[in-house]
């Protein structure tokens, strides 16, 4: 399954063990931004933004999961446009991660895990395939 992880950008470091964690069960992350580089000289920050944001959309669009942890401050929101923009996906699997679970909004999730240790648990349940070399 291909699976977008949403989240607050300063949460990369530990999102990133997750994903590991679900590419290991068979899974491929579509989210990039987990791994993010600096700006590019040449750009401007608005058009550095710019690009993040079309980027990220596309990598939502995509998927075929999109898991958005709810902890962590973010800075810019990405993660809520990335929900929303899932929510008008009817073909999406839709999942919220986190003690943090507030707004309408993410009554709309199909599961929602207070933590991500059960959230693999429920993966390695449902959602195990096996990795094809």
């Amino acid at each position: 399954m291909k699976i977008y992880i949403s989240g607050a950008y300063g949460e990369q470091k530990r999102l990133r063990e997750v994903a590991g964690q679900l590419f290991a069960l068979g899974h491929q992350i579509t989210g990039t931004w987990l791994s993010e580089v600096q700006k590019p000289e040449a750009l401007t920050e608005k058009e550095w933004h710019r690009c993040l944001a079309v980027k990220d959309l596309a990598e939502v669009a995509s998927a075929d999961c999109i898991i958005t942890d709810l902890d962590g401050t973010s800075s810019s929101g990405g993660r809520y446009v990335e929900w929303g923009y899932a929510l008008g996906r009817h073909n999406m699997l839709k999942i919220i991660v986190g003690k943090n679970d507030w707004g309408v909004f993410n009554r709309l999730a199909d599961h929602s895990f207070t933590d991500w240790a059960h959230l693999i648990e429920y993966f390695k349940e449902n959602y195990h395939s096996v990795r094809k070399n």
